[in-house]
């Protein structure tokens, strides 16, 4: 699942992790700082500013295992990846950083990256 969403947010190319998106996000999986901050304080238990690829792929991997713990189906970690833990319904439209979205999309294309 893991895999999917990096191939989806970057292509998990070998520079993925000094990635920067239009909305401030980070790293391969294209996080947001405050969502990378959480994730890694209920992983790890502190935050790492600066980490290392080795540290955002435990937290990332980690975290999509908990979700896959709390019963989740790869459709709503998909969702919520892109649309955020409180997303329950795909939706469309433009965010403050005048970034264009598309959560349905996004779920489509990281679940046809898992069926590869």
């Amino acid at each position: 699942m893991t895999r999917a969403i990096g191939i989806k947010e970057t292509g998990l190319s070998e520079k993925c992790h000094y990635a920067m998106g239009g909305s401030g996000e980070r790293f391969c999986y294209q996080l947001l700082p405050a969502t990378y901050k959480a994730y890694s304080i209920q992983v790890l238990g502190y935050y790492e500013e600066n980490p290392t690829p080795t540290t955002v792929e435990y937290v990332v991997t980690s975290k999509v295992q908990q979700f896959l713990n709390k019963g989740m189906t790869h459709d709503q970690i998909a969702l919520k990846w892109n649309a955020g833990e409180s997303a329950t319904k795909c939706s469309k439209g433009v965010n403050k950083w005048k970034q264009a979205y598309d959560s349905c999309g996004y779920v489509q294309a990281v679940l046809a990256n898992l069926n590869k």
